[in-house]
């Protein structure tokens, strides 16, 4: 009779605990998961939601959620009655916290006043950059142009510096109307020939004009 009562206690301690086995599936509704693999890896994007018992599902990202999603991100899921997981919002990062933008399509922004501001620097690349306006105003204490072709049309051009440094291999100018150059000092330095051409060419000084040369020929 004692052997029978002790067999009896030991199957029952052998049953298997189903309910530890096999997690109760997650509740539809919101909830707190963490980001076990991103969009952009093999698994795809994977989510762990604690809730009820460890458990890992896959996921999509919202629309409206435009924040890239990483790894170890702690965000807000929404669970549908159709079973699919949705990530609607980035809740915590840890780390530098560096966050990333992005859009499947085209990306607008419209507002009365925008404004960018970086506190080391604003960097932006494109194949192709269009800007239109206008009026255009860019202040800095130094700005530097570097391209392969540069091309400006308009009505009129104006500068203003206390220094300007110019340097190329060939400089060619046309102009179809005046030509005026006003300086207080005026020198013009040729290595190997200076040629001054017009139909009908005027050399004048108040006080003096002087040639020098090993042979000068007129006419």
């Amino acid at each position: 009779m004692t052997a029978t009562v002790t067999e009896r206690r030991t199957k029952a301690l052998r049953k298997p605990n189903k309910q530890a086995e096999a997690p109760t599936p997650a509740r539809t509704g919101w909830h707190r998961a963490i980001v076990l693999s991103g969009p952009g890896s093999a698994q795809g994007l994977r989510l762990r939601i604690d809730r009820e018992g460890v458990q890992e599902v896959s996921a999509r990202q919202a629309f409206s959620c435009m924040v890239a999603v990483q790894a170890d991100d702690v965000v807000a899921a929404l669970l549908d009655d159709r079973r699919q997981c949705w990530v609607m919002a980035v809740l915590e990062r840890s780390g530098a916290q560096d966050m990333v933008l992005q859009s499947q399509g085209k990306l607008e922004l419209s507002a009365s006043t925008i404004s960018a501001n970086a506190q080391e620097v604003l960097h932006m690349a494109a194949p192709q950059v269009r800007l239109s306006c206008e009026q255009a105003d860019a202040m800095g204490e130094r700005l530097n142009l570097v391209g392969g072709t540069v091309k400006a049309i308009g009505a009129a051009l104006s500068t203003l510096f206390d220094r300007v440094h110019h340097h190329s291999k060939q400089y060619m100018r046309s102009t179809d109307g005046l030509d005026r150059t006003q300086a207080g000092h005026m020198e013009l330095q040729a290595r190997q020939l200076l040629q001054i051409h017009g139909e009908h060419t005027l050399v004048e000084g108040e006080q003096l004009v002087k040639a020098r040369g090993a042979q000068i020929h007129f006419g």
